[in-house]
């Protein structure tokens, strides 16, 4: 159970980089949702004019990825018992 979980927070980064993906290429939800992957593809064609609007929903995107990673690894430091 406790492999379980640590890879079930591993892949939560993963589906979070796959929504943006997604989204960013306009096969996500519906354009009126705000997500990470159309603020980035709003923000690509002005990038010049504003760039705050590319730079910090890439960075929200990258802390969030970041964290889930580092959480996961947390939780395996915590339930491996070979680390130990």
């Amino acid at each position: 159970l406790p492999a379980i979980i640590v890879l079930l927070s591993l892949e939560m980064g993963i589906a979070v980089i796959v929504e943006a993906i997604l989204s960013y290429v306009n096969l996500s939800v519906s354009t009126d949702q705000a997500t990470w992957g159309s603020m980035i593809a709003e923000g690509r064609g002005i990038i010049y004019q504003a760039w705050w609007v590319l730079l910090f929903p890439m960075i929200a995107l990258f802390l969030t990825v970041l964290a889930f990673s580092q959480f996961g690894e947390g939780l395996k430091e915590r339930f491996d018992p070979v680390l130990r």
